[in-house]
């Protein structure tokens, strides 16, 4: 896939000043020229081959190496050249014969439907048997999805680099959409057609619509969306026979600590306590312990699927108060404090927030912005209030295992590999994830501190003293379980 050059460029200084293959030096050079260090970007300037610039974006793109990133990456090199410096001009040539003559198949964002399109006609395809006409499958709903939306517009964009053209890669661009629109050839695959048009083509030849699937008495099937379902994350049917992805739960959306953790529940995501859950005290059911059978019928709060952070709150705030002024109670409650599950303190402000089950499922929406959400300004549990006790605090700096290493950053420990799966990780950080790992043959494994996540990869290699970027890399750590002989 290619996209237009300068929007890709700026989206690389949003993302991080995003410049794959700089080594330290360089990398600090950029930043120096590129962050505004006062806050206001109208005061900025950096000098540039003797060349003062005055906003940091421009500072940024034109910044020695950061220009002809595709044409590189495209020929076997990183995004950034850390060596000479160059535009990716000399790259050029054996980057357009590639496009135009060894790559099956190219795609344009600015195109994307008609590229997810394409690439299903071209791979996608099977054979009839009995009509000998070759179909191909109707893509993913989640293919057409802006699955990663901008929520915020951006200060600086295309119109701040006051004529900057990223040469090299606007010519390759220019020969990605020539061998597109060879690939396409007169009739595009992807189009809008009303309910008419499409009653009309069924009757003259339904054959003509190997994209849309028909029940046995000719109907047409109308696909639903993770909205339609009302599904914020796992894979599920779309009514059509198809999968479509909701995507999975992240910690962080709600104002609970980071020793909560949230789980994937008949596509909700539930935030919850492992501590809770590990005595069947959360998702509630006829077969749950007498314990927490007692409380939550006590508490009015016996006829829900699971609890919502609130509730816990609730019975460890009633919990303290009883074992405070020590009262016989029937439904031992205290029990509570005396297992390990609550931690006493002052009367927690949640509880006056008035916050809904459904309040903590909108923050975990990922089509809103959740700092706005009530589940993020309201759900807050202070260090000295009564609260459930969760996992460990971790910390945003935590002491690693031995051998334990930070991957995503600049020096020799970088390795890179191909993720298989990703585990969920309640609280065993590191250890689950290393155990998780062995258990599944994973060469690495890469623990997510930000999601409580552990991801496994297989056939790594060594990323040298390259920079490999990715977005949550401060709060990443792998561990290398075998198979390094491969070097990039």
């Amino acid at each position: 896939f290619f996209r237009q050059p300068e929007e890709r460029v700026v989206s690389a200084y949003h993302d991080g000043r995003h410049s794959s293959g700089f080594k330290q030096k360089n990398w600090n050079n950029l930043v120096k020229a590129s962050v505004v260090r006062n806050g206001d970007p109208a005061n900025h300037k950096c000098v540039i081959d003797g060349q003062i610039y005055r906003n940091p974006l421009e500072c940024f793109v034109r910044f020695p190496g950061i220009a002809g990133c595709m044409t590189r990456m495209l020929t076997g090199e990183t995004c950034a050249d850390d060596i000479l410096g160059e535009s990716g001009m000399e790259n050029l040539p054996f980057a357009i014969d590639i496009v135009m003559n060894h790559l099956d198949f190219v795609g344009l964002t600015d195109d994307w439907n008609e590229s997810i399109c394409q690439f299903h006609r071209l791979f996608m395809g099977k054979m009839d048997k009995l009509s000998g006409k070759r179909r191909w499958d109707q893509p993913l709903q989640g293919e057409f999805s802006n699955v990663h939306k901008a929520l915020r517009k951006k200060v600086l964009d295309v119109e701040h680099l006051n004529g900057f053209k990223d040469l090299a890669d606007t010519v390759l661009y220019e020969a990605a959409k020539l061998k597109f629109k060879q690939i396409v050839g007169e009739k595009r695959c992807y189009e809008y057609m009303p309910i008419e048009e499409i009653e009309a083509r069924k009757e003259a030849d339904p054959s003509d619509l190997p994209f849309l699937k028909m029940d046995e008495d000719g109907h047409f099937c109308e696909p639903m969306s993770c909205a339609d379902l009302g599904k914020q994350c796992g894979e599920w049917d779309d009514g059509c026979g198809k999968t479509i992805i909701c995507g999975m739960c992240n910690i962080g959306r709600t104002g609970l600590p980071s020793t909560w953790r949230v789980r994937c529940v008949e596509g909700q995501c539930i935030d919850y306590c492992p501590p809770w859950n590990e005595k069947g005290y959360w998702f509630l059911s006829d077969e749950s312990p007498p314990a927490i059978r007692k409380v939550t019928q006590e508490l009015n709060i016996d006829q829900q699927k699971q609890l919502s952070p609130v509730d816990a709150v609730r019975i460890c705030e009633v919990a303290c108060t009883a074992e405070a002024n020590n009262e016989k109670r029937q439904d031992g409650i205290r029990s509570f404090v005396h297992d390990g599950l609550c931690q006493c303190g002052k009367t927690p402000g949640i509880l006056q927030s008035n916050l809904t089950m459904q309040d903590f499922l909108s923050a975990h929406d990922l089509n809103v912005l959740c700092r706005e959400e009530k589940a993020r300004k309201l759900g807050v549990l202070n260090d000295n209030e009564t609260q459930p006790i969760c996992c460990p605090y971790i910390g945003q700096k935590p002491q690693m295992p031995p051998q334990w290493k930070k991957p995503y950053t600049i020096g020799p420990n970088a390795f890179e590999g191909e993720y298989f799966d990703h585990i969920p990780l309640e609280c065993g950080a590191f250890k689950e994830c290393e155990m998780v790992g062995r258990q599944n043959n994973a060469e690495m494994v890469v623990f997510d501190l930000f999601n409580s996540m552990c991801y496994l990869a297989r056939n790594i290699i060594s990323l040298g003293d390259y920079y490999g970027v990715t977005k949550d890399n401060p709060q990443r750590y792998g561990l290398i379980l075998g198979g390094t002989e491969r070097v990039l």
